[in-house]
């Protein structure tokens, strides 16, 4: 059996190579296009050169065709060190793309810089999914460091595109590569837990990401009787969507938060100056949906509940400004 305190006690010793870890990868800005980015290459080259120090007997980057990247295509990361066993393999898979940092002001520090208070590490990236790397990587280095015969194949996937959907990522490794898992293969991902380390996640909500567009019509602002201002519309919208939250509410204490959540995000520029109403805008909402709900029924049905109502207004005032 190995030595699992052994192990424990090199991994402790293991802090400043974690601050080294994350300086090297926040600093290597891993943003896809869908983020307004170039992609993952930096990223995956570096942990690429780390992973080879510890002599995988498989290291491969798998390229996703695409276009909307300089070089083409979005790198997939995987690495096996086996060891001849007959039980199932262990993978763990992490994610190389970040999220964009937002509204730089509302920083204290450059976010692609890494801020070291105690035992805390600050910086974009740093936990998702930085943190679910940097702990495999380690933990596999402290069992090869202690010399110590591996009972399984262990295998680690950094994949890209996750933060976008990961059609670019672990969705064309599954399409394209089946052959890399196994039926029986074992796999984590380290993308949540507690400090503990006792919490194991076993389910996760579905994904509804949603683009509403308002139209309305554009003139200046000093004539608003002869337009229709659009931001009136994505403001009721918005507060109308509030409603699902009434309409979903089934909680269930597996997840965090334990409940579905509906919130609108993103907004897209409309006009670029403050004396224009603007004609068009569009707005996003982020749902992350429990399962017990299909996203269809959110999307074909009970929308409709929310829409009625804003349309009859809509027409309305359509009729009233013609």
């Amino acid at each position: 059996m190995p030595n699992l305190e052994q192990i424990f006690l090199m991994i402790d010793g293991y802090r400043d190579e974690i601050i080294r870890l994350q300086s090297e990868l926040t600093s290597r800005v891993a943003l896809g296009p869908g983020n307004e980015g170039t992609g993952e290459h930096e990223k995956t080259c570096f942990i690429s050169d780390l992973l080879s120090e510890s002599k995988p007997d498989i290291l491969e980057e798998i390229k996703a065709p695409d276009k909307k990247v300089p070089v083409g295509y979005r790198p997939n990361l995987v690495a096996e060190w086996r060891c001849g066993s007959n039980e199932p393999g262990v993978w763990v898979l992490s994610h190389s793309d970040i999220v964009p940092p937002g509204d730089l002001s509302l920083w204290e520090s450059d976010p692609y810089r890494i801020k070291v208070e105690g035992d805390k590490i600050t910086g974009r990236g740093v936990e998702d999914n930085q943190h679910g790397f940097i702990s495999s990587y380690l933990a596999l280095k402290a069992v090869l460091e202690s010399e110590q015969k591996l009972g399984r194949d262990i295998g680690l996937a950094v994949v890209a595109d996750e933060e976008t959907g990961s059609d670019f990522g672990l969705s064309y490794l599954l399409d394209n590569h089946p052959e890399l898992f196994k039926k029986n293969d074992l796999i984590i991902v380290p993308d949540g837990g507690n400090e503990e380390g006792t919490l194991i996640e076993v389910a996760e909500k579905s994904m509804l990401w949603v683009k509403f567009t308002v139209f309305g019509r554009q003139c200046h602002a000093s004539t608003p009787q002869k337009g229709k201002n659009s931001l009136f519309g994505v403001a009721k919208l918005i507060v109308a969507l509030e409603r699902l939250k009434g309409l979903f509410h089934f909680s269930d204490e597996l997840f965090r938060p334990s409940l579905s959540t509906f919130e609108p995000t993103k907004m897209e520029a409309n006009v670029p100056n403050v004396n224009t109403i603007p004609g068009r805008d569009v707005f996003y909402m982020d749902c992350r949906v429990l399962p017990r709900y299909k996203l269809e029924d959110i999307l074909r049905g009970h929308l409709d509940m929310i829409f009625d109502p804003l349309i009859t207004y809509f027409q309305t005032e359509a009729l009233k400004g013609a």
